[in-house]
């Protein structure tokens, strides 16, 4: 039985299966049955309609649209594999039932045994596998079939891959290995068990300065070592920042972008590379780019990290591209006013549209956000000392008022002693004189 699969979000994982003559919205409505928690998805986003084992997409007048494959559409037939985008979340259309198992799984590759899928994307899927020669476990990512008859896309993929093997960084995915196995194109990396920055702000949510600031300074001292080696990226976004077990942060698919095909402005013989929502202006018009397009990406994800959105919102790829090219985004200082102005000029100069106003080198970004997190640092401890100056007054008001609250009580006491038993207290307070007296006169007779 076909079903609806959430590949990447927060909803990561949830699922529905499909049935004929009938209807299943997708939204943030309770009533929705695709139920998402993404906050850039509509209540009734838009809905499948299954009839005469046909399935159907369409869109339900949603505030940003529906994409099928890349495409912004209000109503489209459904293809096995096909993904759907509404706001950031990323679902397969499935024809098999959700139980089926990938047909890969237990299969070996090349020499790797596929373990289990960790995700799809549009070049391919990419699996948890045992590469059987070393015992060890690394991600490989199989090329789409639509990728793997292209030819010319096959030999930039192996140069550029074989080019990354190359490549020795922390912050940077290892790529192991480049081959074809039974028609399956793949490429071997290093396992990243804490998944892709993406997945921690899907759903329109964002990070605190002083989770983000970090992730971004691996970032950039990653892209500090492509620069150096020569490499451009073109694809720098939160789904090709992954983690560790650790947290570091490392890029990955470094230098294997995709082609975007929509729209005028493939204007060049191997067309634009880059992503609608991080894409440079100077990518975007398909001029030839250096490391400084990789900067102005990496300011325009860490905006979203921080600020929930991304620098513009279109209704296509086009849009978006054209609005890098000619428009200036909303500030990120206007959108996140608690922000410290340091780190606001830094995302403001990665995202400069002027190439000699924009950082000219990736080590000089980690040099200023090393200096805005010392000061987000700073800033958080005077805060927390703040706190516990307030909690100690707070504390030693309470304990003043429970003193002066005992002292009450005690003289309130001893008074109604004295009127009970008047002689009794005269020889108890002369005791006390008394031995005031002698300590004193002792204590004077020692010095």
């Amino acid at each position: 039985m076909p079903s609806l699969v959430v590949e990447s979000g927060k909803d990561k994982g949830l699922a529905i299966e499909l049935c004929e003559d009938r209807m299943f919205l997708i939204g943030r409505g309770s009533s929705c049955d695709l139920h998402l928690s993404d906050t850039l998805t509509s209540r009734h986003h838009c809905w499948v309609e299954c009839r005469d084992r046909k399935f159907t997409l369409k869109d339900g007048g949603s505030r940003n649209g529906s994409f099928l494959n890349g495409r912004r559409v209000s109503e489209a037939e459904l293809m096995p594999g096909d993904q759907i985008l509404v706001g950031e979340t990323l679902i397969t259309f499935q024809a098999e039932a959700m139980a089926s198992a990938d047909p890969l799984i237990g299969k070996d590759v090349g020499g790797y045994r596929i373990l289990e899928l960790i995700g799809k994307g549009g070049m391919g899927r990419v699996y948890k596998a045992m590469q059987i020669s070393l015992e060890r476990v690394v991600a490989i990512k199989i090329l789409s079939r639509q990728y793997a008859t292209n030819a010319g896309f096959i030999e930039r993929f192996r140069r550029e891959a074989m080019a990354l093997a190359r490549l020795t960084h922390p912050n940077i995915v290892a790529v192991y290995d480049v081959g074809e196995s039974g028609g399956s194109h793949y490429f071997s990396m290093e396992y990243m068990p804490g998944g892709t920055v993406a997945d921690k702000i899907s759903g329109g949510r964002k990070l605190a300065p002083e989770e983000a600031i970090p992730m971004m300074i691996d970032v950039a001292r990653g892209l500090t070592y492509a620069e150096e080696q020569g490499v451009v990226h073109r694809d720098i976004k939160p789904e090709n920042m992954m983690l560790d077990h650790a947290g570091n942060v490392k890029i990955c698919d470094l230098g294997i972008a995709h082609t975007i095909s929509e729209g005028p402005w493939r204007n060049t013989a191997r067309g634009v590379f880059g992503s609608p929502h991080y894409i440079a202006p100077e990518q975007a018009r398909g001029e030839v780019t250096d490391h400084r397009a990789d900067i102005y990406s990496l300011g325009a994800s860490f905006y979203r990290i921080l600020g929930g959105r991304t620098l513009f919102a279109g209704g296509s790829a086009r849009e978006l591209i054209i609005k890098h090219i000619n428009e200036k985004p909303t500030p990120i200082a206007q959108l996140e006013p608690a922000l410290p102005p340091s780190l606001c000029k830094v995302i403001d100069r990665c995202l400069a549209k002027d190439l000699l106003s924009r950082y000219e080198s990736a080590s000089k970004v980690v040099e200023d956000l090393e200096q805005a997190l010392q000061q987000v640092r700073q800033a958080k401890e005077a805060r927390e000392r703040t706190v516990r100056s307030r909690k100690h007054r707070k504390g030693s008001r309470l304990v003043l008022k429970a003193i002066v609250l005992l002292a009450v009580l005690v003289s309130g006491t001893v008074a109604y002693f004295a009127v009970q038993h008047p002689e009794e207290t005269r020889q108890v307070m002369d005791s006390i004189v008394q031995w005031i007296s002698a300590h004193t006169e002792s204590g004077s007779g020692g010095e």
